[in-house]
C-alpha cells in the first residue's frame, strides 16, 4: 500500500514538473504585458485535433475588453511533431474543431464554426495562408464573430516538426492591430524547443 501511494505521489510530481517545463518555454518574443498560456496536444476542449506537440498562446493586454482596439486579437503557435505542413483543408478542419470546442459550440442551438483559408504566394520555404473564421463568441459578446487570420508554416527539418504561427483579429488586415500582431516573432532557436 505504501509503495503504491509513493508511486502515485511521484507520478503526480512528474506530471506537474513536465507541465511547468512547458510553461517555461517561450516560442514568442513579447513584452511582459502579454499574457501567455501553454497547452499540450491533445487539447482538452478539442479532442478531435489529433496532433502531438504543444500550443503556445499570447494575448495582448486588451484582448478580452470589448472596447479595446486589441479585442479578440491574439496569436498562437502550434509546435507539431512529425508534420511538415498542413494543407488548406487540414487548417480549416482543425480550426473549426478548435473554436467549436473552445466556445462550446457543440450543441445544436448555436451555429458551428466555419473557416476558409487561401494559400498565399510565399517567398522562401515557409508557406503562408490568409483566411477568415466565422464563429460565435460565447465568452464576451454572445454574438456572431468573424476573425481574420494569417498563418505561417515553418518546417524544422532537424526535428521533423512544424511550427505554425496563427494571428487572429476581428479587425480588417489594414487595421493597426496587425502591426502589433506582426511585430511578435518566434524566438531564435524555436525549432529546438520541444
Amino acid at each position: 500500500m505504501k509503495k503504491s501511494l509513493l508511486g502515485l505521489i511521484l507520478l503526480c510530481q512528474a506530471i506537474v514538473l513536465i507541465a511547468q517545463e512547458k510553461e517555461d518555454l517561450n516560442l514568442f518574443k513579447t513584452d511582459s504585458t502579454w499574457y501567455k498560456e501553454t497547452m499540450q496536444f491533445p487539447i482538452n476542449f478539442a479532442q478531435n485535433i489529433k496532433f502531438e506537440g504543444f500550443e503556445e498562446l499570447r494575448f495582448p493586454p486588451g484582448w478580452a475588453k470589448e472596447d479595446s482596439p486589441e479585442f479578440w486579437s491574439y496569436m498562437w503557435a502550434w509546435n507539431l511533431n512529425g508534420i511538415k505542413e498542413l494543407t488548406k483543408e487540414e487548417l480549416e478542419t482543425n480550426i473549426q474543431y478548435y473554436f467549436d470546442g473552445l466556445l462550446g459550440l457543440d450543441d445544436s442551438k448555436t451555429p458551428k464554426t466555419t473557416a476558409l483559408f487561401i494559400k498565399k504566394d510565399s517567398k522562401g520555404n515557409n508557406p503562408q495562408y490568409i483566411g477568415k473564421v466565422h464563429t460565435f463568441d460565447t465568452r464576451i459578446t454572445n454574438s456572431p464573430m468573424t476573425l481574420h487570420v494569417t498563418v505561417e508554416n515553418y518546417y524544422c527539418i532537424t526535428k521533423n516538426k512544424a511550427i505554425l504561427v496563427f494571428r487572429f483579429s476581428p479587425k480588417e488586415f489594414n487595421n493597426t492591430i496587425w502591426s502589433t500582431l506582426n511585430s511578435v516573432k518566434l524566438v531564435d532557436g524555436a525549432c529546438e524547443i520541444d
